[in-house]
């Protein structure tokens, strides 16, 4: 890994002769001594890894990560039929994962190292592109500001995509200049590979494309010359080979309709959410203004003409989109919180006598809080190991399980050696066998024969944390809770965030 780093560290330090007489810019210094080529990168690297690992494995599966695991446990063919009628999106992720777990097993901790390892990635290549655009201590600063990130470190610890996407838009970053510097066919086609890596794990990462084209656009105006065809063919390549996943993700925009229009109050939120609260926020912001006062450009595209069309221009472009049909999520952006820490950074580097280190301290311990706080497992939106250990703890042989809503079966999903003992009194067609998260049940009537059979004798009822009930329940469920109201005992009843177990006996 350090090999590779210092190869491109290496290139990042060495001028292309051409560049001089293009921009009258001085020559970029070289690399320095070789150790250095280890501990810019190396330290918020190792830094990052400590944090992801801080905490990781006391946390709970959330929903959203049980739906990761759930999809992962299913055959090779039950994830592609999934995929081709919901979350296409994450298609490749899921793949990934399930090749994962045959691999290194299926604990919250195994599923969230390949995150973890990915936020690593992301601060070591934030670092470089620091050396690269602005200076040894500017990159490690970059790296360090976008390691103490409460947001970056609470997706290092979600089984999702997004500390992956974050990742690999680092590296699409660093492909793109090194396309600008060289303007080879070689370079296009790695930054080519790069968009698409990164449009196979989200596609709306790709708008980073967008704010590179735009960075090129900032950097001829200024009198550099820039491989814009290039460039420009690589992006549209890449747009080709992955039309196919884009037609079949737009067909199933549904999935989006929860979402609301964004206004400029979330652009607020954002940046708060980025930076670890406002206190930060405000930091932050006033170093990214110093930094685009005063930073120099260093080689073709500096890091005021490539860090804030990357900040701005993925998440503006989201937000209008979103007026007409709803698509932002701050979590759909998080590829754009290396450029802020990148911003950042040429404001608080320029600070005379190293007293950035001063700032980074500050900005650490006003984010602290909120890093302890995110690793309690508490705070953690849901509890569904806690629901799986209580079932196992109370389960006997022969138990009946039925969920509501159906889509609650994703939790089961989930945790298969504990759910998967339980008799899905109502389940017609698995989640798996029925391509999609909660299966298919039988009609009312037939669920009600099962549970009036004299064999059954016990049965969970698992629903959400807000308990259902009243004329809001479709036939389907209502038939569920009257039948067990009327004919069992409840025996215990368990909450835990999100979920809530009721335990029914004759």
């Amino acid at each position: 890994m350090f090999v590779k780093i210092e190869q491109e560290l290496a290139t990042a330090a060495r001028p292309d002769p051409a560049d001089g007489v293009r921009s009258g810019e001085r020559r970029m210094p070289s690399a320095g001594p070789r150790w250095r080529a280890a501990v810019v990168p190396g330290v918020p690297g190792l830094a990052a890894l400590a944090m992801g690992l801080w905490g990781a494995g006391r946390l709970s599966w959330w929903r959203d990560e049980a739906v990761t695991a759930g999809v992962a446990h299913r055959p090779v063919v039950d994830i592609l039929r999934f995929v081709a009628h919901l979350d296409a999106v994450h298609a490749v992720y899921y793949l990934f994962i399930h090749c994962w777990m045959s691999v290194f097993g299926a604990s919250e901790l195994s599923l969230r190292l390949p995150s973890i390892a990915a936020f690593a990635v992301a601060a070591a290549g934030t670092a470089i592109l620091g050396w690269r655009l602005l200076s040894p201590s500017g990159g490690l600063l970059a790296g360090l500001l976008y390691t103490a990130s409460p947001f970056a470190n609470h997706y290092a610890h979600e089984a999702r995509s997004y500390a992956l996407v974050t990742a690999l838009t680092v590296v699409s970053t660093i492909l793109f200049l090194r396309l600008v510097e060289s303007g080879t066919r070689r370079s296009a086609a790695a930054y080519g590979a790069g968009l698409v890596a990164l449009g196979l794990v989200h596609l709306f990462a790709l708008l980073v494309g967008a704010a590179h084209l735009v960075s090129l656009l900032v950097a001829r105006r200024n009198g550099v010359g820039v491989p814009l065809r290039r460039c420009f063919g690589a992006v549209t390549c890449a747009a080709l080979v992955l039309s196919p996943l884009v037609a079949v993700a737009a067909s199933q925009r549904d999935v989006l309709n929860w979402l609301r229009r964004p206004g400029w109050t979330d652009a607020w939120t954002q940046m708060k959410a980025f930076a670890g609260g406002s206190a930060t926020a405000w930091l932050l912001i006033a170093a990214v203004v110093g930094g685009t006062a005063l930073a120099r450009r260093r080689g073709p595209v500096g890091v005021r003409a490539l860090a804030l069309p990357w900040l701005v221009v993925p998440t503006a472009t989201l937000m209008l989109i979103s007026q007409v049909s709803p698509c932002y999520l701050g979590r759909y952006v998080i590829g754009s919180l290396p450029a802020l820490a990148l911003s950042a950074a040429a404001g608080l580097v320029r600070l005379p006598y190293r007293a950035w280190i001063i700032a980074l301290v500050t900005i650490g311990v006003l984010a602290a809080p909120r890093q302890i706080a995110q690793r309690r497992p508490e705070n953690w939106p849901d509890h569904l190991r806690e629901a799986a250990a209580i079932v196992d703890r109370y389960r006997h042989d022969g138990d009946a399980i039925v969920y509501l809503p159906i889509n609650r079966r994703a939790v089961g999903e989930a945790y298969p050696e504990t759910f998967h003992r339980l008799r899905d009194i109502a389940m017609l067609r698995s989640p798996a066998q029925a391509a999609d998260l909660g299966g298919t049940e039988v009609d009312a009537a037939q669920v009600v024969s099962r549970l009036r059979d004299r064999a059954t004798t016990r049965v969970w009822l698992m629903e959400g944390q807000t308990l259902w009930r009243g004329p809001s329940l479709d036939a389907q469920n209502r038939a569920k809770v009257e039948t067990l109201e009327r004919d069992f005992r409840q025996t215990g009843r368990w909450q835990v965030r999100g979920l809530t177990l009721t335990l029914f006996a004759r």
